[in-house]
């Protein structure tokens, strides 16, 4: 509990321009970490020089975010006439293409296949796209997107070998594996295999957390250079 708390925290004074977060300690600590992980983004893009606001699904300007405990569409469900009003970010760069920080979407892969994206930011002209066409967003519209790992114990290998394959079909740059604890295999294997990684991402770890907002930044530094 006190990681979902301490975590809970930092996500609230990193976003401190919103209302409220659906989130409480006692949901999935996963769920936490993909916010907080989002949190860092946003961090990130402002420090690039963005201006950030929300809206949810319907495509209305809210202050409220709603994450998702579960993977899900970026239009909605399927099966539900009215869709979840889930929370997004919308990221713009004065005079660049606008960009949209989505938490738990799919993503088509390289593929065709659908791949679970924890965190992914697109090009917002996708994501209008997506939304209205209702079909899934495509990886080459993908700028960032990370894997966020919250466990309570260490990292299996098989962590990292999945993220070796699902970075295969969704591109491997502006990727990254996100951990709130670590091990010594998985960061030998995915710096084998050039991944990004960032393991032991907790707030009292500030050196760790600022190094990966950081890799966040270039991203956009980046983005901002090819635009």
């Amino acid at each position: 509990m006190p990681l979902r708390n301490n975590l809970l925290s930092d996500i609230r004074a990193r976003l401190a321009a919103i209302s409220s977060l659906n989130l409480t300690s006692s949901d999935d600590a996963c769920d936490i970490f993909e916010a907080y992980t989002f949190s860092l983004v946003i961090d990130a893009a402002q420090r690039e020089g963005a201006s950030v606001s929300y809206e949810n699904l319907l495509g209305n300007p809210c202050n409220n975010l709603l994450f998702r405990t579960a993977p899900g569409r970026i239009f909605g469900s399927d099966s539900t006439p009215i869709p979840t009003p889930y929370t997004h970010a919308v990221i713009e760069f004065s005079g660049k293409p606008e960009l949209e920080l989505h938490q738990g979407i799919y993503v088509s892969g390289k593929s065709g296949l659908l791949h679970e994206c924890d965190i992914a930011v697109i090009l917002r002209s996708e994501g209008q796209t997506c939304r209205r066409a209702r079909v899934n967003p495509r990886c080459g519209k993908v700028v960032l997107a990370s894997e966020c790992k919250c466990y309570s114990s260490g990292l299996g290998v098989g962590l990292a070998r999945g993220f070796i394959g699902l970075t295969s079909d969704l591109w491997s740059e502006g990727r990254f594996f996100v951990s709130n604890t670590s091990s010594d295999s998985v960061k030998r294997l995915l710096t084998h295999h050039r991944r990004a990684w960032e393991h032991d991402v907790i707030p009292s770890n500030s050196i760790v957390v600022n190094r990966l907002r950081s890799l966040f930044e270039r991203v956009f530094a980046e983005f901002k250079a090819k635009h």
